[in-house]
């Protein structure tokens, strides 16, 4: 999605980092309206709202829907990480307060 601002700045990001977006055709893409003074989008055929303000902010979805998505990163240290973890013999039990 790439959105031109009035004072000629540009902000874009991929629609599938979006939540209600993350699935849509570019047909249903195209079908976005502008709300309010520009601070809103939607897409009445996908029934999703978004904020310009949050999406610049790195905000793209809820926040269960973003922990959620958080959760789901892929890099190589990650994976690395959960290696040494498994052969550890997995994730380290919480101690108990005493």
């Amino acid at each position: 999605m790439i959105v031109d601002l009035e004072n000629g700045c540009t902000f874009a990001f991929p629609p599938r980092l979006a939540q209600g977006l993350e699935t849509a055709s570019e047909d249903q893409l195209s079908g976005v309206e502008i709300l309010g003074q520009g601070y809103g989008l939607h897409w009445e055929a996908l029934d999703v709202d978004l904020s310009l303000p949050g999406l610049m902010a790195g905000i793209f979805g809820t926040k269960a829907w973003m922990a959620r998505r958080a959760g789901q990163t892929k890099s190589l240290a990650k994976a690395a990480a959960a290696r040494a973890n498994g052969a550890k013999g997995g994730r380290p039990r919480k101690a108990a307060n005493r």
